[in-house]
């Protein structure tokens, strides 16, 4: 379960800004049954926040955050995130373990995933990039940039980055 009153204040004021209030809720049928087509399968966590944020573009509240610029929204459509993009999740799971749902866009249009148990991760360009061990800390990450991006992986040949 998604912890909103756990978010610091201007993270809180970011979603509010973006249209989020806590009792938004979308109907996410049209985006689990298109990224079901494409072999995703949904998880609680992912399910939960599509419903709550799903649709909305929150702008970082702070741009320069450790070892990155964070100049780019959060855009929270899982169909860009993963339409097409299968083949990428398949990537993250095989390096990573687990099973990995889109749930939106992030810096360089990189897709991000959740794992069912929670553990976030932004994937494109040949590099995965530890969002957080949960939802809660890959928005303040997202966001905030309140701590270093750390890359879990890049491609043969590539080097990781950031360093």
């Amino acid at each position: 379960m998604v912890r909103f009153d756990s978010l610091s204040p201007d993270l809180l004021r970011a979603l509010r800004d973006a249209g989020w209030h806590p009792q938004r809720r979308v109907n996410i049928s049209p985006w689990l049954d298109s990224l079901r087509q494409e072999g995703y399968l949904p998880n609680p966590q992912a399910e939960e926040i599509l419903a709550a944020l799903g649709g909305l573009v929150i702008e970082p509240i702070n741009q320069s955050g450790p070892n990155f610029s964070n100049d780019e929204p959060f855009n929270f459509d899982p169909i860009s995130a993963g339409s097409g993009q299968r083949a990428l999740a398949s990537e993250i799971e095989g390096a990573l373990g687990g099973q990995y749902f889109p749930i939106g866009e992030w810096l360089s249009f990189s897709s991000v995933f959740i794992e069912a148990d929670g553990k976030v991760v932004a994937a494109g360009l040949g590099w995965i990039w530890d969002m957080g061990s949960t939802f809660e800390d890959a928005l303040e990450l997202a966001i905030c940039a309140d701590r270093p991006l750390a890359c879990l992986h890049s491609d043969p040949g590539l080097e990781p980055w950031p360093h």
